[in-house]
């Protein structure tokens, strides 16, 4: 690729949700289509996958006692990325 291509993907961000966006649909998948809907995958970064979630008694579920069996379905679905943690945060409104 041109230098200045990968120069405008990086900057524009366009490269790095290209990668994301098999972690971003391994998540939608092994959350199921509920789930998916009220906690979100936004980003996945050096092996991080940060989920945004719709309320603070969902976010506390998913950290307390869902997040590793979720990590590695989603996980497993992938082949070259590796989901090594799930971040929760809440939506801001």
């Amino acid at each position: 690729m041109e230098e200045s291509v990968v120069e405008y993907l990086q900057i524009s961000g366009l490269l790095q949700r290209k990668k994301a966006a098999p972690a971003i649909a391994a998540w939608d998948e092994a959350a199921g289509p509920e789930l998916s809907e009220r906690a979100r995958a936004v980003s996945f970064r050096r092996g991080i996958l940060t989920i945004e979630v719709e309320s603070s008694t969902l976010l506390s579920e998913l950290r307390g006692f869902a997040s590793e069996d979720l990590r590695a379905r989603a996980d497993a679905l992938l082949e070259d990325a590796s989901i090594r943690k799930l971040s929760f945060k809440l939506k801001r409104r």
